[in-house]
């Protein structure tokens, strides 16, 4: 475009020129026509002169706007490269906006990928989540309710077991020998552990009790109650020995041994033949104390209690 303009200029500009000389070169012939033939009068003189001035001025005013012209069109074709660079330097920025534009746009869109695959694996985990507490609920109310009934049958035990007076009928109690009095806790507590060990049960028995009844803040107490459970189980009182593993576990449920005092009550269950509430007991333990000897103990008893599958009868062709 600016080309054609400036080429459209430059036709102008020729052709004023052409114009002006051809007016010049005009009057020149006439004014030497004239100044040949002698006929020229003083009045056709100053008309021709007035006439050249005037060519004069108006060329003078033609040149001078084609000076302006000029420097129009220079100033012109200056604002049209800034316009050109301008335009370019526009171009590029546009550019570079698509070229961020697209760039977010994919990001975006990897953005809502993830989004949407957290979502997902969020609500899925939501989901596992409350399946998992339904089961643990449904757990701990099957426990709850086991552990309630393991409490009736140790309150019925302890029913059971309770002094009946001597005209009724009912279970035989041992006879408790008379010990003389101590004064020494240590020596009591060592004698009882003797009696234990030399199986005299029932001696060590009565000495463990009359050591938490003489000596009821001595350090040795709580062993002396695991202790009384230990010979009821060895002298085969299984529900006695139940009884005072209770005992000791609830009066002192944080003591080393209560792992073993578990373990032990459930063998007691086991051997009045009650396998259900032993089961329960040994899972407990197991599930309290995994990492320990005894709940290896009682991974090995529920294998031996459990019943055997019988295999299904083969088919006959």
């Amino acid at each position: 475009m600016k080309q054609n303009w400036e080429l459209g200029t430059g036709n102008w500009k020729l052709g004023s020129s052409k114009v002006l000389t051809s007016r010049f070169s005009l009057l020149t012939f006439c004014f030497l026509l004239v100044f040949l033939t002698g006929c020229v009068t003083t009045a056709d003189m100053e008309t021709m002169k007035m006439n050249m001035t005037r060519l004069q001025i108006e060329s003078s005013r033609q040149n001078n706007e084609i000076a302006q012209i000029k420097s129009e069109l220079s100033n012109l074709s200056k604002d049209v490269s800034s316009l050109k660079h301008s335009l370019g330097a526009m171009r590029e920025g546009q550019a570079a906006i698509l070229t961020q534009t697209s760039d977010l746009s994919r990001e975006i869109q990897m953005l809502k990928g993830r989004f949407e695959e957290n979502r997902h694996f969020m609500d899925k985990t939501v989901r596992d989540w409350a399946s998992e507490q339904q089961l643990l609920n449904a757990k701990i109310a099957s426990l709850e309710k086991e552990i309630k009934q393991i409490d009736d049958k140790i309150n019925s035990l302890a029913e059971t077991l309770k002094p009946q007076a001597p005209h009724m009928p009912g279970r035989m109690h041992e006879p408790h020998a008379a010990i003389p009095p101590v004064t020494d806790p240590q020596r009591l507590y060592d004698d009882a552990h003797i009696d234990f060990q030399e199986q005299r049960y029932a001696e060590a028995r009565q000495k463990f009790k009359q050591f938490i009844k003489d000596f009821p803040k001595h350090g040795f107490v709580p062993h002396a109650h695991y202790w009384i459970g230990e010979s009821y189980f060895e002298d085969k009182k299984f529900e006695d020995a139940i009884l005072a593993y209770e005992t000791f576990m609830r009066q002192y449920p944080n003591h080393e041994r209560v792992k073993n005092a578990m373990l032990k009550q459930a063998y007691a269950f086991i051997e009045l033949k009650d396998t259900k509430t032993g089961r329960v007991i040994l899972e407990r333990l197991i599930e309290k104390y995994p990492n320990s000897h005894e709940a290896e103990l009682a991974k090995k008893k529920i294998a031996e209690i459990a019943p055997r599958k019988v295999p299904p009868p083969k088919k006959t062709r």
